[in-house]
């Protein structure tokens, strides 16, 4: 660990302690491989310093051993002197190995058996270095084992599936040099319920002292001059910043691990004037809801994620404080009701930082959310418009969405290019903690503390009413007919063979059962074949052939594939993953066209097969060698054949939003970094596009995939220029959305097709993952069905021999209709009669179900039969006493008598 000041979620620098402070203790990533003894990777923290340490806003993250691509788990909690804090990662498929200790935080990081790079860092964004992290100053301890690139002086031993890295002495040893601090030894998780040790102690147990009020200013506290909405001010920063204030009064509204929130009972007539504020005590306050109190402190404004979170907005609080209880028990200040916010603006002020503006104006979402920061406020009729995370923050919109804009048919919130809807409100856990919620799902009354936090407007919630279920279900599509190509785009969310069955299963279902088993399926995210463990393996061959079996053990069809391995950590995504696209396809309807030359580093190009234009490699890789895919997925073509015609397909997977600015955060409007390389991207992908429709006009084409942007961004927008269209533009407005982002419904996926297969297709987006908080994949499942093949009627039904059938009326074997000529009964329609009462319509599909005729409506009166007279069908006339029916439109003649010419007329009951 570095010698450099630990910033315990507070504005203020603390005084670096006696030790070192909290560092990396223990490093396992064998959990669930072959021969492990614990089911789960870990890292575990240690607080070797003799204070104690507040974790919220920190952050473990893990890189592979020469990676750039961090991952992380957020943190949070106070460690006490020698107290352990376990973080359990990702499990492996050994499930007979034991499992770990009631861990202290959940991550799902998959951490190398063997050799890799952890470090504790004072923020929540993901780090963006390679071999300099060590000093970093955001890093707050760092660890490199076995063959890493980076680590503090020389790394720590390799680890193995049976063995972990730790730090000596308990924990307590910290050289600055990891290989001379940790050892290679059996893995042994601890969390913050083991025995505490403290260092240079005696091991006996380090009590948690007992919190106490500090020293009142006066003998008697009157409250002072100072008001909480004097401190909030009516801009974004307060107006008393670094000062110090006395005996400001307030009831305590919401008390957690590091401070309590407290509200003036006595509101000021300005509604830009927040009434509460944040009181940070570092460790647990002595002070309970409802206790009027009188706090002494410094002015503060602190922001979130420290040194990483230079984008998010500040929270004032009072720091250093002083607290003196007048009273307790009494009643908290009502909530301020929700439900007249800004439902489209978010900042409609000058660009640049918001937090410089003089004033609030409450006609910004930002602006209305800092006037109530620190305050109750209630939420009636809350409806989700977000599943829950994993962190268990819900996305809510008040008065059950009425007075949002532009609403799904299922519950959410669609976004648009003007609107990213900062009615959202996320609802966390406070004094109380909420239930999962999937979109749609309501509670009748959420009341709780409004706070900021990750770039959004939070909820700390105190009161919660009971979950009102919206019975969400997934959708179902329906199944492409004979003549129609199914073509589908799913992001399956870093599938590899280290997945349980059960998500090969739960993927298999969607693909069976809700897409109705696509002819073609492009995939985003297969990993290797062992996953993020970074060990050179780049094949996904086992991952493929688990996703087909799963497939096939759901009752669909035999799968092939096709894909082009990476290049080893190349392609971005989890470290050591090796995230790629591919293609199944089922060739009992499809047939790929092998052509050999596509590798990884090669770039496909259009050329000709005789007089057809074709692919130079099928399939090939688009431009792998550009800078414009560095850390990112290359594009996949491929040469499909179905009903004769051929089809191209480009599967797609661009780089993500990661490091854009929030929607919410301190500069307005954000930058959105990540566009610049998708916009090369895309450019990329479109000359590839006008350099086959240029040789071939007519060339069928789809572009699919995960784009990571909207359907009016600028990236997709390149790829509409080439004359696609964007067949999720063929929604309506309201049903537009394959992916849920913090309350946001929005477009990432997409199927693209050139004109002449667009005029012939039926589009939909298949709600299966993104609205509910139990998740197979983060992205829902789209689908397109192309009408190519000849266009079949549908069969009637099934000719069957004790039936009668009038003239017009028709009946079907096999897959070939008849219509029958006249009255008839039991004349096979196979078989030529000497009446040949049957006439052969054609070919016909099972799948289309067809109108029959309907048999003519008898006449209202009855008349004599006359030689000579014109009947019509549904004519009624009496012969020798009976009735009969005309089923066929004729003359009569003298040998058509009814009862002797049963095909033109039929007897009455």
């Amino acid at each position: 660990m570095k010698l450099k000041p630990l910033v315990l979620a507070c504005a203020c620098a603390l005084a670096l302690p006696t030790y070192a402070g909290v560092v990396i203790s223990q490093v396992y990533g064998g959990g669930g491989n072959s021969g492990a003894t614990l089911r789960n990777d870990f890292i575990e923290l240690f607080n070797a310093g003799d204070t104690a340490a507040v974790l919220d806003g920190l952050s473990v993250q893990y890189a592979s051993s020469t990676g750039t691509s961090w991952q992380r788990t957020p943190i949070a909690g106070v460690l006490q002197p020698g107290q352990y804090y376990l973080v359990q990662q990702a499990a492996g498929a050994n499930t007979a190995a034991a499992a770990l200790p009631t861990p202290d935080a959940i991550g799902t990081l998959a951490l190398s058996g063997t050799t890799g790079k952890v470090a504790l860092v004072n923020g929540a964004n993901a780090l963006a270095c390679g071999a300099s992290c060590a000093s970093d100053l955001s890093v707050l301890d760092f660890v490199g084992f076995g063959t890493a690139n980076d680590s503090e002086t020389a790394p720590a031993p390799v680890i193995s599936n049976t063995t972990a890295a730790l730090r000596a002495q308990g924990g307590c040893s910290d050289t600055n040099n990891n290989s001379a601090d940790f050892t290679a030894g059996a893995p042994l998780p601890r969390n913050s319920t083991t025995q505490a040790s403290a260092c240079g102690g005696t091991g006996n147990p380090t009590p948690t002292p007992t919190p106490t009020p500090s020293p009142t200013p006066t003998p008697n506290p009157t409250p002072g001059s100072v008001r909480i909405h004097d401190i909030q001010g009516s801009a974004h920063r307060s107006p008393l910043d670094g000062q110090s204030v006395a005996n400001v009064p307030g009831i305590v509204t919401l008390v957690v691990s590091n401070g309590f929130y407290f509200q003036d009972e006595v509101a000021d007539n300005d509604p830009r004037t927040s009434e509460g504020v944040f009181v940070f005590t570092s460790s647990a306050p002595a002070v309970a809801v409802g206790d009027k109190v009188l706090v002494s402190g410094k002015v503060s404004e602190f922001r979130p994620g420290g040194s990483s979170g230079t984008n998010n907005l500040t929270v004032t609080e009072l720091a250093s404080p002083q607290v003196s209880k007048l009273s307790s028990g009494n009643a908290l200040p009502p909530g301020v009701l929700l439900g007249t916010q800004p439902n489209k603006v978010i900042w409609q002020g000058a660009a640049g930082d918001v937090e410089t503006a003089a004033a609030l104006d409450l006609n910004n979402g930002l602006d209305f959310y800092e006037a109530l920061e620190g305050m109750r406020v209630e939420i009636a009729n809350a409806v989700a418009v977000g599943p829950s995370n994993s962190y268990g923050e819900t996305p809510l919109v008040a008065n059950a969405g009425i007075g949002a804009d532009v609403r799904t048919p299922r519950g959410g919130l669609i976004i648009r290019a003007d609107d990213f809807n900062p009615e959202r409100v996320i609802v966390e856990a406070g004094s109380v903690t909420p239930p999962r919620m999937n979109v749609g799902d309501g509670l009748a009354r959420v009341v709780g503390v409004l706070d900021y936090n990750f770039g959004n407007v939070m909820l700390r919630a105190s009161e919660v009413s009971p979950l009102v279920s919206g019975g969400l279900q997934q959708e179902v599509t329906r199944k492409q007919r004979t003549e129609e190509l199914a073509v589908a785009s799913f992001n399956v969310e870093n599938l590899s063979p280290r997945d349980d069955a059960a998500k090969f299963a739960r993927l298999a279902q969607q693909v069976v059962s809700n897409l109705q088993s696509p002819d073609i399926v492009g995939l985003m995210e297969m990993q290797d074949n062992n996953g993020a463990t970074d060990d050179g393996v780049v094949s996904a061959s086992e991952t493929f052939a688990r996703l087909i079996a799963a497939i096939s053990a759901a009752g669909g069809p035999a799968y092939s594939w096709r894909s082009i391995d990476p290049v080893n950590d190349q392609d971005g995504g989890e470290p050591g993953g090796n995230i790629r696209v591919g293609f199944l396809y089922n060739p009992a309807r499809v047939q790929f066209v092998d052509r050999a030359g596509g590798t990884a580093t090669s770039a496909v190009a259009v050329t000709s097969c005789g007089n057809a234009v074709c692919l130079s490699a099928s399939p090939g890789r688009i431009q792998p060698a550009d800078a414009a895919f560095n850390s990112s997925r290359k594009p996949l073509v491929g040469e499909f054949v179905f009903a004769g015609q051929t089809v191209f397909v480009i599967a797609n997977h661009w780089n993500s939003k990661g490091g854009d600015q929030p929607l919410s955060g301190r500069y307005q409007p954000p930058v959105r970094s990540s566009e610049v390389q998708r916009n090369q991207q895309a450019r990329l992908v479109a000359d590839f596009v006008t350099s086959l429709t240029s040789r071939d006009p007519q060339a069928r084409l789809i572009v699919l995939g995960d784009l990571n942007d909207f359907q009016f961004s600028d990236a997709v927008g390149k790829l509409k220029a080439t004359g696609l269209v964007d067949l999720i533009e063929t929604l309506p407005e309201n049903e537009r959305y394959t992916y849920v982002f913090e309350g946001n419904s929005q477009v990432l996926d997409h199927i693209l097709a050139s004109a002449n297969l667009a005029a012939r297709a039926e589009y939909d987006a298949v709600h299966t993952n993104s609205e509910f908080a139990d998740q197979t994949s983060d992205h829902d499942p789209e689908v397109a069905r192309f009408a190519i093949g000849p266009v079949l009627p549908g069969c009637f039904a099934n000719w069957t021999a004790g039936v009668a059938y009038t003239a017009g009326q028709r009946a079907s074997i096999g897959t070939v209709n008849y219509e029958a000529k006249w009255w008839t009964q039991g004349e096979n329609p196979q078989q030529s009669g000497q009446w040949e009462v049957w006439k052969k319509l054609g070919t016909c599909t099972t799948e289309v179900a067809q109108q029959q005729v309907s048999p003519p409506q008898p006449a209202t009166t009855v008349t004599d039969w006359i030689v000579g007279n014109a009947y019509a069908l549904g004519d009624r006339v009496r012969y020798n006493g009976l009735t009969y029916l005309c089923t066929v439109a004729h003359t009569a003649q003298g040998d058509w008598q009814p009862g002797v010419a049963p095909s033109l007329w039929q007897q009455q009951q």
